[in-house]
């Protein structure tokens, strides 16, 4: 073990002994960004494949900079509200069950949600002729899978699988729709393990932890333990089908893993992991020529319909200096670089930070449902930092402005509501 593993798993262990303590509030900002990147360059410097080589001192400044600008972020909203210290958990989940939430509505918003899902998903199976699950490689056609404006819809599945989670936490267990919504459920996350996506769910599945976290003492850290665990055996199923047995040893093969085939279960985890700090490092040492805007504003060039002129256009690279094509993403923090250069890296982390920030502090002075949830959204956005750009993303962006939305409809009707009864 290198002295960089040997130190990053050290500050790992070190917050997440201190995060048992009672009280201790675990999706704090701050803590989630050092857990999950302590870990991932812990792992990074280990170099268990041969895919990975020493970093130059460029590298490493770069990634330190992504890393220390958006923490500078979460710390300068800290001091400014250090004055007025939040409330502890145990007011906090008080506060949120004094509230009374619509149910009726959110029964609404679930089967307004489910009929987009459900009609987009038979309209592109039907256009497609397929379905994923049962061709010959499911793994290569889910990529191609769906429809430009069906797939769109099709991608509400983590805000829907939301709402009906917290249908089944704010309704009372006499509530006659509750059976009807378990079949809404059940339809969908079927229907969509057919398509062989597992990153949404996961999505859906961080969310209600979030949400219950903040708004009950239903989720302490043995729960979420167990919970996580289910999670992984769902996460690694949808794997294990889209690949067998044989492909996991080929994913061993091509990954050039320096130990044994023997623990090939644990290749595709940990690759996954580390080769997109591997790609960020490579890529930052050679990248000359930026983008301006292209990769950090996707979702709106996407959503124009601008997205591939603009690629074509431009000339754009799409995986600049790869290592390797079989693991293609390269941290959230790169799409900065690409676009700014060094800039980047420290001036969109920054306020980054700053904003997730000023949410979850929002969110504990006023744990509504709409706080709640947009803060849970963030969480997921920092778990998935060492990953992929998500904040780019343009489903991701449907769903939060989805989330946001309907959370904020549904409060501003329950307060007329409210209102008008008194």
């Amino acid at each position: 073990m290198t002295l960089v593993s040997f130190i990053s798993f050290s500050v790992f262990v070190f917050v997440a002994l201190i995060s048992l303590r009672k009280g201790t509030d675990i999706f704090s900002p701050a803590r989630l960004l050092t857990l999950i990147w302590s870990l991932a360059i812990g792992l990074v410097d280990l170099k268990l494949s041969r895919f990975q080589v020493i970093w130059s001192s460029f590298s490493w400044a770069m990634l330190l900079i992504a890393i220390s600008s958006m923490l500078i972020g979460v710390f300068i909203v800290y001091v400014i509200n250090f004055p007025n210290k939040v409330t502890s958990l145990v007011i906090t989940r008080s506060q949120f069950e004094k509230r009374d939430l619509n149910v009726g509505l959110l029964f609404k918003v679930i089967i307004f949600l489910f009929l987009s899902y459900i009609i987009s998903f038979v309209v592109t199976s039907l256009v497609e002729g397929y379905i994923p699950l049962f061709t010959f490689a499911p793994d290569a056609t889910r990529s191609k899978w769906g429809i430009f404006g069906f797939g769109l819809f099709i991608q509400v599945v983590p805000a829907l699988i939301y709402f009906i989670m917290l249908y089944f936490i704010v309704a009372s267990k006499q509530n006659s729709h509750r059976i009807f919504v378990s079949l809404l459920l059940l339809i969908t996350f079927a229907s969509y393990l057919l398509i062989l996506q597992r990153f949404y769910l996961v999505y859906s599945a961080l969310l209600t932890i979030v949400f219950l976290f903040y708004s009950s003492k239903k989720i302490n850290l043995k729960n979420l333990i167990v919970v996580l665990l289910i999670l992984f055996v769902i996460v690694y199923g949808i794997s294990a089908i889209r690949t067998s047995r044989y492909l996991i040893n080929i994913i061993h093969y091509i990954s050039a893993m320096k130990y044994s085939s023997k623990y090939a279960f644990f290749t595709e985890p940990y690759m996954y992991v580390v080769m997109n700090l591997e790609n960020f490092a490579a890529a930052v040492n050679k990248l000359e020529v930026f983008d301006y805007g292209y990769n950090s504003f996707d979702f709106i060039l996407a959503l124009s319909g601008l997205k591939h002129w603009i690629f074509e256009y431009a000339n754009i690279q799409e995986f600049p200096f790869i290592i390797t094509t079989s693991f293609n993403t390269y941290t959230m923090f790169f799409a900065y670089y690409k676009d700014f250069g060094v800039l980047g890296l420290f001036f969109v982390p920054l306020p980054l930070g700053m904003i997730i920030s000023m949410l979850y502090y929002r969110m504990r002075r006023e744990p509504s449902m709409s706080n709640i949830s947009l803060y849970g959204i963030f969480v997921f956005v920092i778990l998935f930092s060492f990953f992929i750009p998500i904040l780019s993303w343009l489903h991701f962006i449907f769903n939060l402005v989805l989330i946001v939305s309907i959370t904020n409809y549904i409060e501003n009707k329950n307060k007329i509501l409210i209102n008008g009864g008194s």
